[in-house]
């Protein structure tokens, strides 16, 4: 069955027409229509009163014996059924005395025939008029029943309910045949011909119904059969009016969030297999650059860096339907072609993605700068430890140039010296690629307008943008090494530009912006590292010279005292024994004289020892190994000597060895109390440093010993530091002393 509605009418409902359909439809047009024109009655009165006289009339003539007379209460029921109970009598007499006319011709009596038919014939009307009036009530209850389905289609599908309300009000009004029908929310005051009917849902007043004051009882009725229909569809109706506003301001509320959001926020779908977006908010234009049409026509990886659309699918592809997010970081291209990270928290619900993104390129860039820096500073740090441990230069500069290289991330490093006005020397070197890079030890005249002529005519960092606007030595081999760029700092000491550490790059704007404030860092740690080792071997060199002039005045003394005082001494006790044997009666001079040569001989040890310790003669004579052994015999202390050095030493080495040795065995015997002395001394290859001497004094008595605690070890550490070794000292309490020395011996100084 279909149903058109028409505004502010009852609706009109269509069958489709079949022949099996037309008697029923015959019949319920004639049963359920309203009431006809009277004209109109009587004329289909006559014309089925004529038919029934013909009909029966030919049905006489061929069956005389049957009086026919049922087919003249067709009539009669049509009319009562569309015309009701008046016109319906007037039918049946009419019918009754064509009846008479026809069939009671030549009989004697006509009054029980008639009576007869005319019984049947009321009680034919009467019929047809109850079920008339059935009919009737079964066809208003139907249009009730369809009113309320239609004021429940109106009212609960009408965007505006005051709008529903009126159409509401016109249908009722058809469908009960009153003049007009008001509906209202809430309470409303009835006018003077007007009946208020207050609608409840409830205790709750939900609406009132208006109706006209004077309608008849049966239409009262009607109308209070359908009030529960319309108290139960208007309170529905107040519901969804209530939760459509509350969802309308949740919307607006959410469109308005939409629109504001900084964060990127978006609706997508992968209906067609592709994840695209469908809805975006301008947050998500302004930080691509795209329009929301450009964004919506593309798939969603289209606008995904090359490098990150393997994770971001992978990505997409683990969120589990309706559980989870997807939270991940990527970067997105913009239409100008930059690159913005993006932190992503993806929802997936069937085919609906839902989710929101957050722009952190800032944070990015930042952690960026953090990490550089942490890296810069890490590198700083161990140039800085390398320096303060007092490292080899050409350790340091290695170092310096492949931490600057590492931290600024650049492909060419170079640390040069400079030795004259317009001369400069390579001390250290990195490149990164095919071509060989600068030697190390390479000289070059600064020439141009290079980054190290610049660094040396103004003591200050310079860069140049692009070699290739530059001429030149130093220029061209910078191009054999793809070298576009170029930044460097100066280096420093004593207020003079010693040298320059300079960095490459082999793409074009790859030094960053800051990289000369860096640069100058490690070249300030390379600088101090300069003027330590200066300072260290000017340091070395005057303790050297001290020690060697020491040495020298020694010697001096000690051949002071041999040629001299000594040898005078021994003269004097060859004349006092001459004297003693010439007196030979005198036995008191005798005995005098023996004592004073005995003197003498006295005197002469001393000055011996004394000599010894000035410079020993042995030393001179036979080198370490005789000098040790004399060292040993002469302690007190019980001494294990195991010296293996087969060959002559240079003089200050071997000094040094032997007042090292002489002092802890001195030490031993004066403070230790110790019952036996372990000494050994050999020489060792260390490779790329030469020839180095290793010595050790061990005792086992009380320790405790200091090495800054007396002038005699002290003396010892600079006499070895003089040479460029190193001496230690370990003294347990209770565990014995032990004293280590280390001094290098210099090749061409080796006999």
């Amino acid at each position: 069955m279909v149903v058109i509605p028409v505004s502010g009418k009852v609706p009109v409902y269509h069958r489709p027409v079949t022949w099996q359909s037309v008697p029923t439809r015959f019949l319920e047009q004639v049963v359920r229509s309203p009431a006809r024109p009277l004209g109109q009655g009587i004329v289909v009165a006559v014309g089925f009163l004529t038919a029934e006289v013909l009909a029966v009339y030919a049905l006489k003539q061929i069956a005389p014996e049957n009086a026919f007379g049922a087919l003249l209460l067709l009539g009669v029921l049509v009319v009562s059924a569309g015309w009701g109970f008046g016109l319906s009598i007037a039918t049946s007499l009419a019918s009754a005395a064509v009846y008479a006319y026809l069939h009671l011709e030549g009989r004697d009596s006509l009054a029980p025939a008639l009576a007869i038919f005319l019984t049947l014939a009321f009680l034919t009307n009467a019929l047809v008029g109850q079920a008339r009036l059935r009919a009737a009530e079964a066809e208003q209850r139907r249009r009730e029943a369809d009113l309320s389905a239609d004021l429940a289609r109106v009212m609960l599908r009408a965007p505006a309910l005051a709008s529903a309300l009126d159409d509401g009000g016109d249908r009722l009004a058809g469908v009960l045949g009153v003049p007009y029908a008001t509906l209202s929310v809430g309470e409303a005051a009835p006018g003077p011909e007007q009946m208020a009917i207050a609608l409840k849902y409830g205790t709750e007043h939900t609406g009132t119904l208006l109706v006209p004051k004077d309608v008849p009882v049966a239409t009262v009725l009607r109308i209070h059969r359908i009030v529960p229909a319309l108290q139960a569809l208007l309170a529905a109706a107040c519901d969804r009016e209530a939760m459509t506003a509350e969802l309308e301001v949740s919307r607006r509320e959410l469109e308005r969030f939409f629109a504001v959001a900084t964060d990127l926020l978006f609706i997508g779908s992968t209906a067609d297999g592709a994840s695209r977006l469908t809805r975006v908010n301008p947050a998500f234009e302004r930080a691509l650059g795209y329009s929301a049409a450009e964004l919506i026509a593309r798939p969603l990886l289209e606008f995904i860096h090359p490098d990150d659309r393997v994770l971001t699918r992978a990505a997409l592809a683990a969120v589990p339907d309706g559980d989870g997010a997807a939270q991940f970081e990527n970067r997105c291209l913009r239409r100008d072609g930059g690159v913005r990270w993006l932190e992503w928290n993806i929802v997936v619900d069937g085919d609906v993605l839902l989710g929101g993104a957050r722009d952190v390129t800032e944070r990015r860039q930042e952690q960026d700068r953090l990490r550089v820096a942490r890296t810069q500073q890490a590198a700083l740090r161990r140039v800085a430890t390398l320096v303060a441990r007092g490292g080899a230069l050409s350790d340091v500069y290695t170092v310096a140039v492949a931490e600057l290289a590492h931290s600024l991330g650049v492909d060419h490093v170079t640390l040069i010296g400079f030795e004259a006005e317009k001369t400069g020397v390579v001390l250290a070197a990195l490149n990164v690629g095919d071509q060989p890079g600068w030697a190390i030890g390479e000289r070059f005249t600064l020439d141009d307008d290079s980054v190290c002529e610049q660094v040396q005519r103004t003591g200050a960092p310079a860069r140049v943008e692009d070699y290739s606007t530059t001429a030149g030595e130093i220029t061209l081999r910078l191009r054999t090494l793809g070298v576009c760029e170029g930044a460097g700092a100066p280096l420093i000491v004593d207020g003079r530009v010693r040298g320059a550490l300079v960095v490459g790059s082999h793409v074009r704007q790859g030094i960053p912006e800051s990289a000369e404030a860096h640069i100058g860092d490690f070249a300030d740690l390379v600088s101090t590292a300069i003027a330590n080792a200066e300072t260290r071997a000017e340091l070395t060199a005057s303790r050297a010279r001290i020690v060697a002039a020491a040495d020298e005045a020694r010697r001096g003394f000690e051949r002071d005292l041999h040629d001299g005082a000594q040898q005078r001494i021994v003269s004097l006790s060859l004349q006092l024994r001459a004297a003693e044997a010439a007196a030979d009666a005198d036995e008191d001079l005798r005995a005098q004289l023996s004592a004073a040569v005995d003197g003498l001989a006295g005197l002469h040890s001393d000055l011996q020892e004394l000599s010894r310790g000035l410079h020993p003669a042995v030393l001179s004579r036979g080198g370490l190994k005789p000098a040790m052994r004399n060292l040993a015999r002469r302690s007190t202390v019980p001494v294990e000597l195991d010296v293996a050095v087969e060959q002559r030493l240079p003089e200050p080495v071997e000094v040094a060895a032997y007042y090292v040795v002489a002092e802890a065995l001195t030490n031993v015997a004066k403070h230790s109390d110790a019952g036996s002395v372990t000494v050994r001394v050999g020489v060792d290859d260390a490779g790329d440093h030469g020839r180095v001497l290793h010595l050790s004094v061990t005792d086992d008595g009380n320790g405790g010993a200091s090495a800054d605690g007396g002038s005699g070890l002290v003396g010892l550490r600079d006499r070895v530091e003089a040479l460029s070794g190193s001496l230690t000292v370990t003294s347990h309490p209770g565990d014995g002393t032990s004293i280590r020395a280390t001094i290098p011996v210099p090749d061409a100084a080796a006999t």
